[in-house]
């Protein structure tokens, strides 16, 4: 019985792939506040965590986020991760100073001083860029 080789194409694998066709960011945003369970009390309809999810929706398509989890930190503040679609460099957020989509939604963020049932004070909450992950553009 003849046999067929398969010889194209060629798949290696080296470096990210991502089949969904959209470029992704990836946020870690940490809450940093120490004695209050957001999963609990500001995961509602007028929570913390939905007036974080709106201040990301004013200008971005969150594609998907995590649950919420201790930041295992001094602060014992609560983290989730949150990636939107787009690829967004260092540019003026604000209309003022140049700075990384990350540091532009914590400056946001941080205004947030009085919120959800608490409320709480987000003054201090922290959101990174999640580096590594194959789906990140780059």
């Amino acid at each position: 019985m003849a046999t067929v080789t398969k010889v194209n194409p060629v798949e290696a694998i080296s470096g990210s792939k991502s089949f969904i066709g959209k470029d992704l960011i990836g946020l870690t945003i940490d809450f940093a506040v120490n004695a209050t369970n957001f999963d609990t009390t500001e995961n509602g309809p007028a929570g913390a965590v939905q007036k974080v999810l709106e201040v990301l929706m004013r200008r971005n398509t969150i594609v998907g986020y995590s649950d919420l989890r201790a930041d295992g930190g001094a602060n014992a503040g609560q983290v989730f991760d949150v990636y939107l679609e787009g690829k967004f460099g260092t540019d003026t957020y604000d209309g003022s100073n140049s700075e990384t989509l990350a540091a532009h939604i914590e400056d946001e963020i941080q205004a947030l001083t009085s919120v959800g049932a608490g409320p709480v004070n987000l003054s201090s909450a922290t959101v990174t860029a999640i580096t590594g992950f194959p789906l990140i553009a780059a």
